[in-house]
Order: C-alpha cells, then sequence, then structure tokens
C-alpha cells in the first residue's frame, strides 16, 4: 500500500506500543474517514505483541472497506475457532498483521536482532514516506511516583547506605529507555511524534539533574543529542515540543500534564503527553495548534453499569453461589459486627436482600446488549458481538470479600472510598504496615498505604487503572455491593475506553496488565483529531510528501 498522505493514510509506527491503546484512538476515523494506519507496533511483551497482532488483523479488514469476518468474532468469543485457524483462513489479513505487530527489546542491542534490525523493519514500513507520524511511550516504572519509592526501598534494604542505594537506582537502564524512542526520530525524522509517560517523569533525576529537562533538550535537537550517545543521525531537523493542553510551548512543564477527567474519560489518570512537531512543519502551519477541548465529565456508573452483573468467587474455599451467598450474609451474623455503624448494618442487610435475588435470577447471562449504544456517539459497541468479552469476576480470599462488602456499602452511603483508620478492628489486614488500637485516626497522616482497599464510585470517574490491578483487587473494588468483588478485565477496560471488541490475549492476569498499562483509547483519539489538523494544513499548502 501507498503511504502518500496526499492521497491515502498517514503511515504510524507506534513504539513501547503495550497492548495498542495510543495506537487504537489514531485507527479511528475522523470526519467520517480513516486518516492514519499503524504500519509498524513495536512491543517486547508476548501477550500485549498477541493483542496487537490481532488488532491489526481486525483493522485490516477496514483499511480494505470490508465487512470483518464472522471467523474473527468466533474467536473472541471463544466459538470453535482457534487462532492457528483464523490465520489460515484469511492469509492475507494474517500476513500484514505479523508484519504490523513486531516482537522486539527496544535498547537490547546485543542480542540476535540489534538495532539494524529494527532500521530495516521501519525503513520497509515507511516505504519512502517523510511526512509520517511517531507515537509510543517508554516504559515507566523508573518515573512513576510509586514505583520509584518502591524500588528505593528495596535497593536500601541491599546496599550499604542511601548513597548507594540511589546510585544503583538511577543507573536503572529504564531512565533511559525514551532515548530509544528518540534515537528513531534522529535517524528518520516524523513530522510529527506523540510520546507519553507517568507524571512522576516531571520530577524524576537522572545523575541528579531533572530528568525532564534533559528529555526536552534531546527531543528538541534529536540529530545533536544522537551523536552524543554515539548513534547515527541522518537529519538536521529541529522540534517543537508543544502542550496539548494549551497548544503551545509552554513554559510550565506542567502544561505538558493532561488529566484525562477533564476530557471525557470515566478515570483521573494524570499522564504527560508531548507533541513533537518538526521544524520545517511548525513553520508551515505557522506555529499554531490546536489544543484539547474539555469534556462533560464521565463517571464509572456510565461506563460499567450496564454489564452484566457477576459476583467474586472464594480462592480457597469450595465455591458454589449459594455458598457465596451464605458466607457474605453470614457477616453480620458474627459478634464482632457489633463494632459497625447501625446505618451500615441496616445497608448491608438491604444488599443481602438484593444478593439474594440476584443469586436466584438464572437469566442472569454475560450477553451483550445495546444499552450503552450511545455512549461516546457509540465508541464501545459493536452489534456483532453476542456477549462481553474479558468480563470474568476473579477469586479473592474470603476474609478480603468481607473488606470489600464493607468497603462498598460505605462508597454507596458515604460517596468516598473509606480509609484504613474508618474500618472497625476486626476488618483490618493482618499486616505490619497496618496501624491498629485507640489513636488510629490521630495517627491517620502515619499510615502507609491508607487506602490499600479502594471502591470506586459511581458517580465520579474511577481512579486510575495502573498495572497492579493485576496483582489483586484491593484498589479497585466494584461500587455495588451486592457483587462483592473487584472489576473485571472488560470494566477496566471501559474504564481505560477500549471498544468492546478489544480482545485482550493471554491469561486473566496479563491482560490485566495490559490494560493497566495503555493509553486511553478515547483520549488518544482526540488528540488524533489535533494531529491529524496539523497533517491537514500541510497537505493544504502543498508539502511534497516522499523525499521532498
Amino acid at each position: 500500500m501507498s503511504h502518500d498522505i496526499n492521497k491515502d493514510v498517514i503511515p504510524v509506527i507506534d513504539l513501547f506500543a503495550g497492548p495498542g491503546g495510543l495506537n487504537e484512538g489514531f485507527s479511528h476515523e475522523i470526519d467520517e474517514k480513516l486518516r492514519f494506519k499503524s504500519v509498524l507496533s513495536v512491543e517486547k511483551e508476548v501477550p500485549e505483541h498477541k493483542t496487537l497482532s490481532l488488532r491489526a488483523f481486525y483493522r485490516f479488514f477496514l483499511y480494505k472497506n470490508k465487512e470483518v469476518p464472522q471467523e474473527y468474532y468466533d474467536y473472541i468469543q471463544n466459538k470453535n475457532i482457534s487462532r492457528d485457524e483464523l490465520w489460515n483462513k484469511f492469509p492475507e489479513a494474517a500476513q500484514e498483521a505479523n508484519e504490523e505487530a513486531l516482537l522486539y527489546t527496544l535498547g537490547d542491542d546485543h542480542g540476535d536482532k540489534g538495532f539494524s534490525y529494527l532500521a530495516e523493519k521501519i525503513t520497509k514500513a515507511l516505504n519512502g514516506e517523510k511526512n509520517w507520524l511517531l507515537i509510543g511511550g517508554p516504559p515507566c516504572q523508573a518515573y512513576s511516583l510509586v514505583g520509584r519509592s518502591k524500588q528505593l526501598g528495596e535497593f536500601k534494604k541491599t546496599e550499604n547506605s542511601s548513597k548507594d542505594a540511589e546510585t544503583k537506582f538511577y543507573s536503572d537502564p529504564r531512565h533511559k529507555l525514551y532515548r530509544q524512542y528518540l534515537r528513531i526520530i534522529a535517524l528518520f525524522s516524523p513530522a510529527v511524534f506523540v510520546m507519553e509517560n507517568v507524571k512522576g517523569i516531571l520530577s524524576a533525576k537522572l545523575d541528579g539533574s531533572p530528568i525532564f529537562d534533559r528529555i526536552l533538550k534531546d527531543l528538541r535537537e534529536p540529530n545533536v543529542s544522537a551523536k552524543e550517545y554515539g548513534w547515527d543521525s541522518k537529519s538536521n531537523y529541529t522540534y517543537h515540543i508543544v502542550s496539548f493542553v494549551t497548544g503551545t510551548e509552554p513554559e510550565s512543564h506542567k502544561d505538558y500534564l493532561i488529566k484525562s477527567e477533564d476530557y471525557g474519560i470515566p478515570q483521573a489518570r494524570h499522564r504527560v503527553i508531548l507533541l513533537g512537531i518538526r521544524c520545517d512543519i511548525w513553520d508551515k502551519i505557522d506555529h499554531q495548534v490546536e489544543k484539547l477541548v474539555e469534556q462533560k465529565e464521565t463517571t464509572v456508573e456510565d461506563v460499567i453499569k450496564n454489564l452484566p452483573k457477576t459476583r467474586s468467587h472464594f480462592s480457597k474455599k469450595d465455591d458454589t453461589p449459594e455458598k457465596w451467598n451464605q458466607y457474605l450474609v453470614n457477616f453480620l451474623k458474627k459478634s464482632r459486627a457489633s463494632q459497625l455503624e447501625q446505618k451500615v448494618i441496616e445497608e448491608i442487610s438491604r444488599f443481602a436482600v438484593e444478593r439474594e435475588r440476584f443469586i436466584k435470577d438464572q437469566s442472569s447471562t454475560n450477553e451483550y446488549n445495546n444499552q450503552d449504544k450511545e455512549l461516546f456517539d457509540g465508541w464501545y459497541y459493536d452489534a456483532r458481538l453476542n456477549t462481553f468479552l474479558n468480563h470474568e469476576s476473579r477469586a479473592h480470599m474470603a476474609s478480603d470479600l468481607y473488606r470489600y462488602l464493607f468497603v462498598a456499602t460505605k462508597g454507596y452511603m458515604d460517596h468516598i472510598s473509606p480509609k484504613l483508620a474508618d474500618f472497625p478492628c476486626f476488618l483490618l489486614p493482618k499486616h505490619k504496615n497496618v496501624i491498629r488500637g485507640r489513636n488510629r485516626r490521630s495517627e491517620q497522616n502515619e499510615q502507609k498505604f491508607s487506602d490499600r482497599f479502594k471502591v470506586q464510585l459511581w458517580d465520579k470517574p474511577s481512579s486510575t487503572i495502573t498495572s497492579h490491578i493485576s496483582k489483586d483487587g484491593h484498589y479497585f473494588i466494584h461500587p455495588d455491593p451486592v457483587q462483592c468483588r473487584s472489576l473485571t478485565v472488560r470494566e477496566a477496560a471501559r474504564l481505560q475506553t477500549f471498544p468492546d471488541n478489544y480482545f485482550f490475549e493471554g491469561n486473566r492476569t496479563q491482560q490485566y496488565h495490559q490494560v493497566g498499562n495503555a493509553v486511553p483509547p478515547y483520549l488518544a483519539y482526540q488528540l488524533s483529531k489535533i494531529v491529524f489538523g496539523i497533517f491537514d494544513k500541510v497537505m493544504q499548502k502543498g508539502i511534497k510528501s516522499k523525499h521532498g
């Protein structure tokens, strides 16, 4: 396929692609036309790579203006067809999917597939195109505020001094993975790039200096920086680093921070996203860029209330609906339950009646419905689905279910998730960091992870969906006390704004991990319209696309 932007779609290369959230947003229609097309998605993790290639298979038919085959829907809904059979039945789509999704570790230049291998793949994918888009988010564990604290804590256990621990932490190669992104810019000079990272990058340091200042300097002059790092550079272009929030090159670094809930995303996700514009393109668009437009708030209720109800499960007990229900009923029969406020007891009793009806209702299924057909103008909806994908609840420790029941009930009553200081003593987890005794409330500020059990609230955007959801569900408790569980993968994906037909490969833990690490596609879609506006202005002024 030719990628001449005057006649066709704009090619996109996605580095550190994860499961493809950023790419998904750029792959949707703008003004009823597909404007961008992913030609290469680079990811090192096998489950994410499988998810990427499956989505590339799906999109193959969209770009060919063909109906997506029923066999795709049979596969994602687990209906008697394997992935190999799907690939064999549609070899052309499979070949393009395999070429687009590349399993490759950026920064690992000493393996069998060194950087020259990736450069060859990019050259082939671009097919001589000069004006293309680079997107991606270098891994952020070394920049995240929680990750930074945790890793430093681990190093301090093994090193001789705090200084030695910090030296070891800041030598983490993940601090420098953005340079792999920079390396591609220096060698291939995209017209525009979009780079995403956690807000902790604004305060992170490397060798004692703010790393964000260095990142901005490198990205503004990639040819100079590449040579400093000993890499090839075939370009003398500089870049202007613009804020999506202001549409300008901001004076304050904080203006690069996007608060997703301000733009209709049902989640309080705050991320740094940079818009890089090549200097010749910058001049062509008269140094003007549109900015994000604030949207009406979207709540948890808006996006997950209509999904089919499902109960939690026991991880280490006989698990039947009746035994599960009886275990929750027994909560109020325990003598220690008298420590609860009377209003909490009354609400738990009321929800117990609803739970009894829920258990007896045999019509409760995972059947796909059209109740959310209008959400984001049909963003989630796909009429060809029969079931909700990746919507199975997981098992929990029995004792944690009582905590979930308490937290969900309090959240329903008070419209705020309770802290550990609000827990009756008998519900406190047996953890060395948990403050116990009469002074818990006065010592609340000293309590580590005081919100370690967090319920999402119906009437607000959710808290940030993170990869920690793959470990346990304590921070992601469903707001309905009847169901008494953590969020399913699909509910987390809904809060991340993945369309309902987006299928996550791998086991459930791997699926959670993918969802938690992704960029919300509907936010990326809003970014894509701004980026397309840049390309559109360039095309209107007649800049040459190939080699010009």
